[in-house]
């Protein structure tokens, strides 16, 4: 999904060195051509700026 369709609620899962960790986007904020989007998971609230047009792997 591009990240200019991220809703609040959606779910990212991003495989590490040892185990996959679920986000969860908080807020998504258009910012010029950007986007803030704030996620939350068990390591805690993090925050990260995107193109619109970029991809991520979400789920509703």
């Amino acid at each position: 999904m591009q990240v200019k369709e991220l809703l609040p609620g959606d779910k990212v899962t991003e495989q590490g060195n040892h185990a996959a960790v679920d986000f969860e986007v908080v807020s998504i904020n258009k910012i010029g051509p950007r986007f803030w989007v704030t996620f939350r998971s068990i390591l805690g609230i993090a925050s990260a700026s995107y193109p619109g047009d970029a991809y991520i792997a979400a789920s509703r």
